[in-house]
């Protein structure tokens, strides 16, 4: 019984934690859903709600198809991202997003040189960041060690003792005064998480600081280009030309939904469609994919803007006059 007070901490630990299952299947339609209200946690900034959500995510190992077939998945890097003291939620926004883009997608046949085009992208940044030097603990951990450490000197007397004669009424109590101290600790180290989870999650949107409106998303990309961060500024024209689209109520911004999920509520409008396709393709491409955007790049997005509002303005004409 020399390690009991290890796992008394263990069993503590274990119910105050959600357990995680091995791995599950999950149908095609609960992962799209699970996959949804992460990505909408994320983007409101709400930790909390994206954690709760998390694990029936990263236990899932396969996706039962409609057809019958099965398809492995690996959200592990998700598990991870919140592991971190500080997750980055915007970047946990932007990957549920493209997956839910890759699921709601119907992708053409990979062309033949697929394979050589996709190592060329991973041989160029943002892909090719040697990794990171194992971290070293920080203070917090480094606390916890230690005094998981003192209790264990502390309680080998408690453990030897219920090692000793069984039943005995000192076995008992002192089993009891020990389980106690261990509950006491866990309760006080829990309101103290749970308050720092608290105060995260009160912090304001991303989404919300993107931009108040489409001259807002133009002058910010505006800044980016001249800063030369294409990538930034291709993503704000790409939400400069929804917000347009909003304020014309030709198509309602939802900030939930992905830019692809926007183009399908858009096809109802053919023209505005036609006008919004190269810009989210472009803004996708080179936000999710990493693909590289120069001046060039850049200057053809703003030309694809600037020929979406014209055809949104024209078809506005059109109806007044009818």
């Amino acid at each position: 019984m020399r390690y009991s007070l290890a796992l008394l901490l263990l069993f503590g630990l274990a119910w105050a934690t959600p357990a995680a299952a091995q791995g599950q299947a999950l149908d095609l339609a609960s992962y799209e859903r699970l996959l949804r209200e992460a990505r909408a946690a994320a983007v409101r900034g709400d930790r909390l709600d994206v954690v709760q959500v998390a694990p029936a995510l990263t236990t899932a190992t396969h996706i039962r198809m409609p057809d019958g077939g099965s398809a492995r998945v690996d959200n592990s890097w998700l598990a991870a991202e919140l592991r971190k003291p500080a997750p980055d939620l915007p970047l946990v926004a932007a990957r549920l997003g493209a997956l839910i883009d890759a699921l709601t997608t119907r992708a053409p046949p990979a062309p033949p040189d697929a394979t050589s085009r996709l190592e060329d992208i991973l041989a160029h940044p943002p892909f090719d960041q040697p990794a990171a030097a194992p971290r070293e603990p920080g203070p917090f951990e480094r606390f916890i060690q230690w005094l998981f450490e003192r209790l264990a000197e502390l309680f080998q007397p408690v453990a030897q003792a219920v090692a000793g004669t069984p039943g005995s009424a000192a076995s008992w109590l002192l089993t009891a005064m020990g389980a106690a101290l261990v509950v006491a600790v866990l309760v006080i180290w829990l309101r103290g998480l749970r308050r720092t989870l608290r105060a995260e999650a009160t912090l304001p949107s991303p989404t919300d600081l993107a931009a108040r409106d489409t001259a807002d998303a133009r002058a910010q990309a505006a800044a980016l280009a001249r800063a030369g961060d294409y990538r930034g500024a291709a993503r704000l024209l790409a939400l400069a030309a929804l917000l347009w689209l909003d304020e014309g109520r030709v198509l309602p911004y939802d900030p939930h939904q992905t830019n692809r999920e926007h183009l399908g509520r858009l096809r109802v409008r053919p023209h505005a469609h036609a006008g919004l396709v190269p810009i989210v393709e472009t803004a996708d491409r080179v936000w999710y994919g990493g693909v590289p955007l120069d001046a060039a790049g850049y200057a053809e997005v703003e030309r694809q803007v600037d020929a979406l509002r014209g055809l949104t303005a024209d078809s506005a004409s059109e109806k007044r006059e009818a």
